[in-house]
């Protein structure tokens, strides 16, 4: 999440391009490349995409820097180039198809009781989180998001961007950023939870 010096100076290189002053460029870019190929990365799964998206956000802000009107943030308006650049790039390629969010998400009875408990792998140990085998596992789980709870989730919770921020990247209301996270969250919950109960089963060890 952008401090407020780091949007001071956003504001002031932003200016600066404005002016004509390339060197302003060229510090943005050193600020902002690595966010941009981050979220990128993370929609497409692929370093190379990712790198040409990075290319293309970078001299789409060089072109259109006097297109930035300041009515939100400069980070959240990069934010957008970024994602409209990575859905191109997905458009362009064969879509995976995606599991049903509806169907992942846990049941409820007459009562409004849920009918399956899921597994709480929240409290899992750092070994486990950070394993290869359980990051590949995440990363496939997260990659089957219906696209609207997948951005918000990467914003969200991979990203750290606050609740906030991403309804102004998105130019969402913070409830529908709310809806799409929680939803989001019970998908991956759902999606997660039989590979965790498999791996408590066998004592953490494959």
């Amino acid at each position: 999440m952008p401090t407020k010096e780091e949007n001071a100076l956003d504001d002031k290189l932003v200016q600066e391009m404005k002016e004509g002053k390339l060197e302003a460029f060229d510090q943005i870019a050193q600020i902002h490349q690595r966010k941009i190929y981050a979220l990128a990365f993370n929609l497409t799964r692929n370093q190379m995409d990712a790198q040409d998206i990075a290319q293309e956000v970078l001299l789409s802000i060089f072109k259109k820097i006097h297109t930035f009107q300041g009515k939100s943030a400069f980070s959240s308006w990069v934010y957008r180039i970024t994602l409209n650049a990575s859905y191109m790039k997905l458009r362009s390629k064969k879509k995976d198809q995606f599991v049903s969010l509806d169907d992942m998400l846990p049941s409820f009875n007459n009562s409004g009781f849920q009918q399956s408990k899921l597994l709480d792998w929240s409290n899992t140990t750092d070994s486990l989180l950070f394993s290869n085998e359980t990051k590949g596992v995440i990363e496939k789980a997260v990659s089957q998001l219906p696209e609207k709870e997948k951005v918000v989730f990467l914003l969200r919770d991979i990203e750290g961007l606050s609740t906030e921020k991403v309804s102004e990247v998105l130019e969402l209301s913070i409830p529908a950023v709310k809806s799409r996270l929680h939803r989001a969250r019970l998908f991956l919950r759902k999606k997660l939870s039989g590979y965790f109960e498999e791996f408590d089963n066998r004592g953490g060890k494959k």
